[in-house]
């Protein structure tokens, strides 16, 4: 960038130089007010871009950069509650350190992952069957066949209950429909299920266990629906368009969706939306893959006090001027109490995929298709 500026200014001053002369050389007077004003113009253009360059230059300057920088291919992550991290790609997961990424097991399954809270076991989910390990000696505790295995991989969404004792687990394709399976996890038996029974509704696209675990949030199509886990039964409609991430506070009292363009943060007892945050003209998504892509993850810290969200919307540029590499969907770390923007993260390359704060909420993560970074929270 500094290199780009210097060979704006050279260029400015040689052009000058040769304004100058050329009128110290032309004797006809027209043609030298021509000059002057020609000249003029053209010298008042470049110094205009080289102010709007460091202006720009200073805008994106203030984009803090990562403590850490992983180059890792992911499809998923997860932290254990221990603050180790779990990374799978397709063929396997790694738990590694955190923050020192040394790795410390690997295991042979990849996909999409989740911790039990107290930490014994480490759900990967893929192709319809959930695999639970044993995180620290890396045996195979048992397989919950959730569905027959599929051709193609998509994306598979696990939450469970804050003891431990249920997996709730979903698929977004089309031949599962909009159900939630919820598991016995000592068992591994299926102990109930919920299917929208819409034929409006595809797929589930994201479920979150309330911090009391007798409830689900489940997102889907048409909408965000809250349903009760005894009676596996929809006891509530929260919004009726669809939501692709969500974030539930620890004490229960918060929720944040995100959609399209826009973050919604809902106080849960009252049910109202306590501040939102939008980038551009917010829309319902009419496709369940395009409304996936768009999105925009949120998370809230484990002690309550942060928010993490994008920045702005997903850039669909392919090149920039001002950064190596595709543009970056860059992060805003704010208050969950009132949705006010404390900083602002460089983020992942073309766009965001998945927001993570460590257990005991120093860190976040950025989880990208092809790479991890890492900032620390603190004011």
């Amino acid at each position: 960038m500094r290199l780009l500026l210097i060979i704006i200014g050279l260029v400015a001053l040689a052009m000058v130089g040769l304004w100058m002369e050329g009128i110290g050389i032309l004797k006809d007077g027209t043609m030298r007010r021509l000059l002057l004003l020609v000249g003029g113009a053209i010298t008042a253009l470049v110094g205009l871009c080289g102010l709007a360059l460091v202006m720009m230059m200073f805008w994106f300057g203030r984009e803090e950069q990562p403590a850490y920088v992983w180059q890792v291919v992911t499809r998923s992550a997860a932290f254990l509650p221990d603050g180790r991290l779990a990374i799978a790609n397709d063929k396997q997961t790694v738990i590694v350190s955190f923050p020192g990424y040394q790795t410390l097991r690997e295991l042979p399954a990849g996909g999409y992952v989740a911790s039990r809270p107290d930490g014994s076991v480490l759900a990967v989910a893929m192709r319809g069957a959930v695999k639970l390990f044993d995180p620290n000696s890396g045996a195979l505790i048992g397989q919950l066949d959730c569905w027959p295995p599929g051709e193609h991989i998509y994306e598979m969404h696990l939450s469970f209950s804050p003891d431990g004792r249920i997996l709730a687990v979903a698929e977004s394709h089309h031949s599962r429909g909009p159900e939630v399976q919820f598991w016995d996890v000592s068992s591994q038996s299926q102990i109930g299920t919920i299917r929208f029974d819409d034929p409006a509704i595809s797929v589930i696209q994201a479920l979150a266990f309330s911090p009391t675990g007798h409830l689900v949030v489940s997102t889907h199509r048409e909408g965000v629906w809250l349903v009760e886990v005894a009676q596996q039964a929809v006891i509530r409609n929260i919004q009726s368009w669809p939501s692709s991430y969500i974030a539930v506070s620890p004490d229960g009292s918060r929720l944040s969706l995100s959609e399209f363009a826009l973050v919604r943060t809902f106080d849960t007892r009252t049910w109202q939306v306590v501040h939102e945050q939008r980038f551009a003209q917010a829309r319902p998504m009419a496709d369940t893959w395009m409304s996936r892509l768009f999105s925009m993850p949120v998370a809230i810290s484990p002690d309550g006090n942060w928010l993490a969200t994008p920045n702005r919307e997903a850039p669909n540029d392919t090149f920039s001027l001002f950064e190596s590499g595709p543009p970056r969907q860059t992060i805003a770390l704010r208050r969950l109490a009132d949705g006010r923007r404390v900083r602002v993260l460089s983020g992942s390359p073309r766009r965001l995929n998945q927001l993570l704060f460590s257990p005991d909420s120093r860190w976040l993560v950025d989880v990208g298709l092809s790479e991890i970074r890492v900032w620390r929270v603190e004011e």
